[in-house]
């Protein structure tokens, strides 16, 4: 369902001002010095659908901030490596402290492949505009439809991973939030599970924690969808380009000749919001395998994790975060290690075969957000507990996406030489001229491609 305006009557004029720039001014207080890690130690640094529009807090999802925040031990210097990526394998008899990590040499701005820019590189061609994407515009309804389709999806088959569709987005406002269905060609409601993935990328803008192309959406079956209060939202324009990358999972005894995936936009125009404009925010992503390349790992037997460290381009703060994990995981967290405190945390959500069915997330703008900062370095991590006795079929992957609130208000500058940029897009449009247009579920790549 669309937000409404009645949503204002919920907010006092107190929670506009903060949302508006006040809770920007907040200061972080004072941590406490570092306590024992009761044997969480053991498992430390191992680690949307996340979703790139956060939402309510629910289940296992927890916060720490401030003097709330939880310990996390051998916190790194301020101004160390921008970035490194490691899995380790945790015992089960392990001690507390125990880790037994294979990290990465770090990387930073001195090194070649974290050069700002490449005179001598060139980005891949976008692809062309054809009929299997499509939006449709409802300006009375404040809503874009995101049309794919039709896609033939056979009984059994192969995950079906189209091309990279291109399509314009005229909206001149504050995107909100999104829906998604899977539907026949009479708009009849087909199995949710049909769609495995689908990813909306903003090909002329950049992350916040890395050069790649903006991920706006990444949804998969266990989001439904994902709103924010119409008093902020995703800055648009009629000019916005997107990519739309999906991947279909055709289900075991029933085919669909013609299936069509619609992701429907929320949004305020900029001209007729009312009485307060919305704040602009955001969306930003990361992985615990890095900006760029495959997102998923091996998970053999065991427990296991996967951890990535960067630093955010802007300062600003964290209104909305979830995240998104495989079967057998066991929690994914965003630490900021130069002040060792656990921003979040959240526990998968399972099925009575205890498959992985959704992660909670959070909604954090209602108290004026997690304050994050250029010159902190931030961990996403996330661990695994595989039980059975051969690597898990699905493998492991670990993401988070959110929604931030820029102090300054601007975004970086963005370069379409920068080598992150090219070779992330590069990844994601080959990903399905790679399969063939299908492709096993081991080598998708969501929620970042």
């Amino acid at each position: 369902m669309r937000p409404r305006s009645s949503e204002l009557l919920f907010l006092s004029v107190a929670m506009i001002v903060a949302l508006a720039g006040a809770a920007l001014a907040l200061a972080a207080r004072p941590a406490r010095p570092p306590a024992p890690d009761s044997g969480q130690a053991a498992q430390d640094s191992g680690a949307a659908t996340g979703a790139a529009m956060g939402n309510a807090a629910a289940g296992d999802a927890s916060l720490a901030s401030g003097e709330d925040a939880s310990r996390i031990p051998e916190t790194p210097p301020p101004g160390q490596a921008a970035a490194h990526e490691h899995m380790h394998h945790v015992a089960p008899d392990a001690e507390p402290g125990a880790d037994s990590s294979m990290r990465m040499p770090p990387m930073n701005a001195d090194s070649p492949d974290m050069s700002p820019e490449d005179p001598g590189a060139a980005p891949p061609q976008l692809p062309e505009t054809n009929d299997l994407i499509r939006v449709v515009v409802r300006e009375e309804d404040r809503e874009a439809e995101v049309i794919i389709g039709p896609v033939a999806l056979t009984a059994g088959g192969p995950h079906l991973r189209p091309e990279v569709q291109l399509a314009g987005l005229p909206l001149d406002g504050w995107l909100h939030g999104f829906s998604w269905e899977m539907r026949d060609r009479e708009g009849g409601a087909l199995p949710p599970r049909l769609l495995h993935h689908v990813n909306v990328i903003d090909p002329d803008n950049r992350e916040l924690f890395s050069a790649v192309p903006r991920r706006i959406i990444a949804a998969g079956r266990e989001t439904s969808g994902e709103a924010l209060p119409t008093l902020i939202g995703y800055p648009m324009s009629r000019d916005t380009r997107i990519l739309v990358s999906a991947m279909f999972a055709p289900l075991p005894a029933e085919s669909f000749g013609e299936a069509y995936l619609h992701v429907t936009l929320h949004y305020t125009p900029r001209e007729g919001y009312g009485l307060v404009a919305p704040r602009s925010v955001f969306p930003f992503y990361l992985d615990v395998m890095g900006p760029v390349g495959e997102k998923e790992f091996p998970l053999p037997p065991g427990t296991h994790g996967m951890s990535w460290e960067g630093s955010p381009a802007v300062d600003g703060r964290i209104l909305g975060i979830g995240g998104h994990m495989h079967d057998f995981a066991d929690w994914i967290r965003l630490e900021d290690v130069t002040d060792g405190k656990i921003i979040w945390e959240a526990k998968p959500e399972v099925d009575a075969n205890g498959s992985t069915i959704g992660v909670p997330a959070s909604m954090l703008w209602w108290r004026g957000g997690v304050r994050v900062r250029t010159d902190h370095v931030y961990r996403i991590s996330v661990q695994y507990s595989n039980p059975l006795d051969h690597p898990a079929p699905d493998g492991g992957m670990g993401a988070i996406g959110g929604v931030i609130l820029s102090q300054s208000g601007v975004w970086p500058d963005f370069s379409r030489s920068n080598p992150d940029y090219i070779a992330d897009l590069r990844n994601t449009l080959d990903k399905p001229r790679q399969a063939g247009g299908h492709a096993g579920h081991s080598a998708h790549g969501m929620p970042g491609n």
